[in-house]
């Protein structure tokens, strides 16, 4: 076969369930769907060819099999993730958030925990700097939690999904 730039092209596989299970590189998703593990539900226009056949690259697909899915995976609490979770905004003013903040400073006893972390922009944390948060004008727009059910999925497609997944990935 001819190989083009695939790079770029990402398929989303889902569960026979329908709920988001992975992303594969266009080589791995013409791969399952040569093989017959995958049931195309959105090409793309990318495509493969070869002398005698030509394949669409599957923008989503739907594997022709169950698989038990880790979706009680823990989600590492760092900053890419708070960043995801926080929708990239910063929670005492709605910003763009380029940092993150405790809210109970490390150094009062606050921990290193989901409940206890947010993002923030760089101004609200040079505010609220070492001090607790009722001792600033800051306040949280939303208190923060720790992550559950399919927000993993989310750490594999980054912030920036294809627009075509959309409706795949309410529930993630």
């Amino acid at each position: 076969m001819v190989k083009s730039n695939l790079s770029s092209h990402r398929t989303l596989i889902l569960n026979s369930t329908f709920q988001p299970l992975s992303i594969a590189s266009a080589k791995r998703s013409v791969t399952l769907l040569l093989s017959r593990k995958i049931n195309v539900i959105k090409n793309s226009t990318a495509e493969i060819r070869s002398e005698n056949k030509t394949i669409n690259i599957p923008k989503v697909a739907i594997l022709t099999y169950y698989v038990k899915a880790p979706y009680s995976r823990r989600v590492a609490l760092n900053r890419e993730n708070i960043f995801i979770r926080d929708y990239f905004s910063c929670q005492y003013c709605g910003n763009k958030a380029e940092s993150v903040d405790h809210i109970i400073p490390k150094s009062k006893g606050g921990e290193h925990i989901w409940s206890n972390v947010v993002a923030c922009c760089k101004r609200c944390n040079l505010i609220k700097a070492d001090k607790l948060l009722n001792q600033t004008i800051l306040s949280l727009k939303k208190f923060p939690e720790k992550p559950e059910g399919n927000f993993w999925i989310k750490t594999i497609i980054g912030s920036n999904p294809d627009p075509e997944w959309k409706e795949y990935l309410i529930s993630a």
